[in-house]
């Protein structure tokens, strides 16, 4: 015995309707023709499904148990077609993001998570560098879509500006008994420093901003790794400046984050992408996906 879905539907609507007349007019099919359907699935069921008198037609004892069935199939044919549609629909497919350094082990953790949560059919892949990194990657089609600071001064990219990086002092959290508000940039060039490598865009800005002052960035150690930076940091060896989005000043690890000062340094952080390709469906997930993660990192700084 197998289910005709299409007679067990004309059976639910004679139901419904209470007459085989209304039933085909509502299903836009000849009265005949729906009289046969609800004999064919009397005949693959086994037993009369209806009584038919001159008002109209009842549900037998049969009909009533099958009416229920009846719902519930058709409920979860309709489940089963809408998941269909989304999976159609859902973006899918590799996708490779690119990110920045200092934002990896922010960023980093949270857009992995939001990613499998919402679109598990996306299977990413995470570069992490600096700004002229992240530049190359996406000029060469290494990554679809990235996080770049300052990246609104790229013709070549599209960029939505998302949040401010506040640029921090740096170092061991129990080397302050109280953390300051703030600490002037005057006074962080003075301790043993280490900074990454220049050119990139957070030495320019610390360099612009020392020169500002009348100093010279000399720090004690130029390293590529920030892992090698924050294991001198927590052997309470050496400092470094990095940006931060997010409240300041805070304690991070055990590595605390002051706001530098005297002047202020700060940068955009945007969402960029080619201009030359449009992002795919699995780009754009992750395009929106960003900007709400760092727009709401941002929309957590602390009050100025």
């Amino acid at each position: 015995m197998a289910l005709n879905l299409d007679h067990l539907r004309a059976f639910l609507v004679v139901v419904e309707e209470g007459s085989i007349n209304r039933a085909a007019a509502r299903l836009l099919r000849a009265q005949p023709a729906v009289g046969r359907q609800i004999r064919l699935l009397e005949e693959s069921l086994g037993t009369p499904l209806l009584e038919r008198s001159s008002s109209g037609v009842q549900p037998t004892n049969a009909g009533e148990q099958l009416i229920a069935h009846a719902r519930r199939i058709f409920r979860n044919v309709a489940e089963a077609e809408a998941a269909m549609a989304r999976v159609a629909t859902e973006p899918a497919g590799d996708l490779i993001v690119a990110i920045p350094t200092s934002l990896a082990d922010q960023l980093g953790p949270v857009l992995f998570g939001a990613m499998r949560d919402r679109h598990p059919r996306v299977r990413l892949t995470l570069l992490e560098g600096d700004s002229h990194a992240i530049t190359r990657w996406m000029a060469g089609n290494e990554a679809d879509i990235g996080v770049l600071p300052e990246g609104s001064s790229d013709t070549s990219l599209h960029a939505i500006e998302c949040g401010r990086q506040v640029f921090c002092f740096c170092g061991p959290a129990d080397g302050f008994p109280v953390l300051p508000a703030s600490m002037p940039l005057g006074d962080a060039l003075s301790y043993p420093l280490a900074l990454s490598i220049p050119p990139n865009r957070l030495r320019r800005l610390v360099d612009s901003a020392a020169a500002g002052i009348g100093r010279e960035v000399r720090p004690v150690l130029n390293a590529s790794s920030s892992h090698l930076i924050t294991a001198l940091m927590r052997q309470g060896e050496l400092y470094t400046i990095r940006p931060r989005i997010g409240p300041v000043p805070a304690v991070v690890d055990g590595i605390a984050f002051i706001p530098i000062a005297e002047p202020a340094i700060q940068r955009g952080i945007s969402v960029v992408w080619s201009t030359a390709r449009p992002l795919s469906p699995a780009g754009e997930a992750a395009r929106a996906t960003l900007e709400e993660l760092l727009r709401g990192m941002d929309g957590a700084q602390a009050p100025g």
